[in-house]
């Protein structure tokens, strides 16, 4: 007899905020350098920026951006890279390995992010940086008056500010073996606060991020010092494989979704309001809820090659955990901010060759619920159907997350981790028409290349009653 696994909509929490949907680039072995930016390349535009690239980014729509680090922001020094290219300066990359190229700097990025409509987000240097340092280059992004560093950017050629909302305080700054010595706590905290003040005395607007962990001490040691000056809690999440099988990512999914459990009870304690801010401080406190910002997130099997296995290539079950990750972060409704890591050809959704670039699985799943998952959340419950999940613990096959658009219609992404069997649920609705695209690949390991995308995409149509969500799938279920 067939089983069949009933799933239930409920109201939910909130709406989506579309920059979820964030993508990031680094200064890291080829993801702008060879990536997002390469003169010699033949795809090349007159500022250097492949424009195949440019063109699968803005399929991938970003609404937002994060730019330049990451790690290697320990060691960024924004001046090097802004004005005439020939007075730029070249440093070594200290983290990466090799040099940090300066001819991809502050304005080609905000260039490219209004190219790909995407909104800038910056992280400044706590490490080796300074708070004036920080101060500085929000001038120089959206100062509007006759200062040094607005008008050094207008002597750049950009009379109009970039006007830069989202800043990010630091980066991972609790690991110990990174540059920099805010891996205490309480000096992060002391530096933290110095960096925003010198940033929201130039720019009372602004939105910072604040550096969290999956240490819960360390994010209420940060909350309760400077909730009222932060308006997201970054957090990052990484899955692998590392060995454990077939299902071995979907271990790392459980992670992000406890991280994200416990942050959001951790926010909760916060006044959504700040009533009793210092005025002495010059500028305003948040003004909203603090949020979170997932500001990396990714799989990434890292290893001890020269290349770490950031130069991964995907295959279809590493698509699926991604469809799953999206879901977590879809229905979190103190998730107000995410950024794949990385865009371009570092465990990333974009890849380039010489001849090309293309997308990887994992650029699929994106691009659906990227068009399609917007609106209102609902909740979605079912009874979990449990499979074996070899050297990993049983795992629940079926994962979801639903939205209710502005026209009333709801959408379902539904997700099958089941690479051996197909499954079959019931949806409870009123709604009576059902449209499906369904993705799925040939295997589990299928993976796409330059000349052949691995993916299958159909389109079909199914009783809510009796839906079948196909082996190792990524469904969007549309009820009408």
């Amino acid at each position: 007899m067939e089983q069949i696994t009933k799933v239930t909509l409920a109201k939910g929490r909130g709406t989506v905020d579309e920059k979820v949907y964030g993508q990031f680039i680094e200064h890291l072995q080829d993801c702008i350098n060879g990536g997002v930016y390469d003169p010699k390349s033949r795809f090349a535009d007159e500022n250097g920026v492949r424009t195949d690239v440019r063109e699968l980014a803005r399929r991938l729509a970003p609404p937002i951006l994060r730019f330049p680090g990451g790690t290697v922001m320990c060691l960024y020094h924004w001046e090097d890279a802004v004005g005439p290219m020939e007075k730029r300066i070249r440093r070594k990359n200290l983290i990466w390995g090799g040099e940090i190229d300066p001819s991809f700097g502050t304005a080609e990025f905000v260039r490219y992010c209004r190219e790909i409509g995407a909104e800038p987000m910056i992280c400044v240097n706590m490490a080796s940086g300074t708070p004036e340092e920080a101060g500085n280059w929000v001038e120089y992004c959206n100062g509007t008056g006759d200062s040094y560093y607005a008008a050094l950017r207008r002597s750049h050629g950009y009379e109009e500010p970039f006007n830069v909302k989202y800043w990010c305080i630091g980066n991972e700054c609790y690991a110990e073996p990174d540059i920099g010595i805010q891996n205490d706590v309480s000096v992060y905290i002391r530096d933290a606060r110095e960096f925003i003040k010198f940033m929201k005395l130039t720019d009372k607007t602004i939105k910072t991020v604040l550096v969290g962990s999956d240490d819960p001490a360390w994010n209420k040691a940060v909350l309760d010092a400077l909730s009222p000056m932060a308006d997201y809690l970054s957090l990052h999440h990484y899955s692998a494989e590392n060995g454990k099988g077939i299902y071995g990512p979907f271990e790392g999914e459980k992670q992000l979704f406890s991280m994200l459990e416990d942050a959001s009870r951790l926010i909760e304690q916060y006044p959504e309001k700040v009533t009793d801010f210092n005025q002495w401080y010059r500028f305003p406190p948040r003004e909203a809820a603090v949020q979170i910002a997932v500001d990396e997130w990714n799989i990434w099997n890292a290893d001890d090659s020269e290349t770490y296995g950031l130069d991964a290539r995907f295959n279809w079950r590493d698509a699926v955990w991604v469809a799953g990750a999206l879901n977590i972060l879809l229905s979190n409704p103190h998730v107000g901010i995410a950024n794949m890591a990385q865009m371009v050809n570092v465990i990333a959704p974009i890849v380039t060759q010489p001849e090309g670039s293309f997308f990887q699985t994992i650029a699929y799943p994106f691009l659906l619920y990227r068009e399609n998952m917007a609106g209102e959340r609902l909740e979605v419950s079912h009874e979990p159907v449990m499979i074996d999940g070899g050297a990993a613990e049983p795992l629940d096959a079926l994962h979801f997350s639903a939205l209710r658009g502005a026209d009333g219609t709801v959408r379902i992404a539904a997700v099958n981790r089941d690479f051996s069997a197909a499954h079959t649920i019931a949806v409870e609705t009123a709604c009576g028409q059902c449209g499906i695209t369904e993705l799925t690949a040939p295997s589990w390991d299928s993976v796409c290349t330059l000349e052949a995308c691995c993916v299958e995409k159909k389109e079909k149509t199914a009783d809510p009653a009796h839906i079948t969500l196909a082996p190792g799938s990524v469904s969007l279920i549309v009820l009408k």
